[in-house]
């Protein structure tokens, strides 16, 4: 009997591009929204402003880009109260400055091993296991795609038009 062999997906392009065009939608988006309707909290118990979930992707993509295999990838450390939350254009800033930092980070192996630290609880349990750089590019791409779902209710809630995939996996079925 013969094993089948496993074989990579066919990959046409770099797999960082998924998430520099995540990037590229998300400051495209950004352009047409007033700084008002960015930082408005709609209610206490709804997570967030546009600008915090923004803010909260970006953190997750810096520290992505940063992982090498002498230190652990910590998502869990972010940085809250920053500009990117309440101005629009300086989103857009650090956006640019992420997606030329990815163009030069898509030369590196996909199947470099990273150390990831997660906190599991309040008190600050964490674990730490071992991960690829694939692995952590493809958690970055799902993870931006969700919270890009949530902007675009705040924004929609808001009165604002949102492109027809923006938020949506690519798995997603078409609407018809």
């Amino acid at each position: 009997m013969i094993a089948a062999i496993e074989e990579r997906p066919r990959v046409t392009e770099s797999p960082s591009w998924a998430l520099w065009r995540l990037l590229d939608e998300l400051a495209s988006l950004l352009m047409e929204v007033a700084p008002e309707v960015y930082c408005a909290g709609l209610a206490t118990n709804v997570s967030g402003t546009i600008g915090e979930h923004v803010r909260h992707c970006l953190d997750h993509v810096s520290a992505l880009l940063a992982a090498d295999s002498s230190t652990a990838l910590s998502y869990d450390r972010r940085h809250r109260g920053t500009a990117v939350e309440s101005d629009p254009a300086e989103a857009i800033r650090h956006i640019l400055q992420l997606k030329g930092a990815l163009s030069a980070w898509s030369r590196r192996s996909l199947d470099e091993p990273i150390r990831v630290t997660s906190m599991i609880s309040r008190s600050g349990d964490a674990v730490t296991g071992w991960s690829t750089l694939a692995r952590e590019l493809a958690f970055v791409v799902s993870h931006t795609i969700h919270h890009q779902a949530m902007i675009a209710v705040l924004l929609e809630i808001h009165g604002h038009s949102v492109p027809e995939r923006f938020g949506h996996s690519p798995s997603t079925p078409l609407r018809h």
